[in-house]
């Protein structure tokens, strides 16, 4: 969800009531974009890289993970792109299970565009948020992924809104405005969770287990726009639903390069040390402690 303001989707629960369920019976916890210093080095170190607040480098950084000093976004430009050695994780799970059926859904054309959801994904849909506006292309976004949960057999789906980041840049997201566009997106989602519950309710697909994450790119000043280094546009939030995790659990500092790791990891696919990843796997749900041996 892009432009995703954590305090904003906090606030209440009638915010978001999905996202909230989400958090409450899962795993969520926040983390701030590293930047660059005076001396141009980035807060966490030289290997750390900056973390431009803006839609280009974001994205990049969580379907490759890798910060912008390994894939080269800095901008929405997308000019020094090196998706060739850093693509996106469904690629990555293709190549390394052929047979994997993945599929992706934006509504910021871009994505698709410029590569960084490559060519190799079996099923892309772009639409066009900066055309007909985000709350309409979200929509069919949606409709798109419903489809193919309902009717398909994807093992990999990755789905974009943009509509609160549009909100945001146009009054602001304080405004009442943002918060029916995030009103809009949880919806969205709300129809996505239903499907995969619906799957899980049918016999044939009894053996699917499924991990569910959320996160955002950047933040948002109070008045709108990003791309400086304030902590409002920083920060960051990970959201982590799968079976078997305690509710409520607080993931220490999730950073949006984690996401790639964490999904290849529950895909079963080893991470090799040759992709360079930079984040790390999230911890899987802790088993149950028992009195029998």
């Amino acid at each position: 969800m892009d432009g995703l303001r954590y305090d904003r989707l906090t606030r209440s629960p009638a915010n978001a009531p999905v996202l909230h369920g989400l958090m409450a019976a899962g795993a969520v916890g926040t983390s701030l974009l590293p930047y660059g210093g005076a001396d141009g080095r980035a807060e966490h170190g030289p290997s750390a890289g900056m973390a431009y607040t803006d839609s280009g480098p974001g994205w990049s950084s969580i379907l490759t993970g890798v910060w912008p000093d390994r894939h080269g976004v800095r901008g929405n430009d997308f000019v020094g792109a090196d998706y060739a050695r850093y693509p996106d994780f469904l690629t990555r799970a293709a190549a390394a299970r052929p047979g994997l059926r993945t599929a992706a859904a934006v509504s910021w054309p871009q994505l698709v565009r410029r590569g960084t959801l490559g060519p190799a994904i079996g099923r892309r849909r772009r639409y066009n948020g900066e055309f007909r506006g985000y709350r309409t292309a979200d929509r069919r976004v949606a409709r798109a992924a419903l489809r193919w949960l309902t009717r398909h057999d994807p093992d990999v789906v990755f789905v974009y809104f943009g509509a609160t980041d549009e909100a945001g840049h146009d009054s602001g997201p304080l405004s009442p405005a943002y918060d029916r566009a995030l009103l809009a997106q949880d919806a969205h989602l709300g129809q996505l969770l239903e499907a995969i519950e619906a799957r899980r309710s049918d016999p044939a697909r009894a053996d699917e287990h499924w991990t569910v994450l959320v996160t955002t790119d950047h933040g948002h000043l109070d008045t709108g726009g990003h791309g400086g280094d304030s902590p409002a546009e920083r920060q960051v939030f990970v959201i982590l639903a799968e079976s078997g995790r305690p509710a409520g659990t607080i993931l220490d500092s999730p950073r949006l390069i984690d996401i790639a790791p964490t999904v290849l990891d529950r895909l079963g696919i080893p991470l090799d040390p040759a992709w360079g990843l930079q984040g790390r796997v999230l911890p899987r749900p802790t088993p149950p402690t028992s009195d029998r041996s």
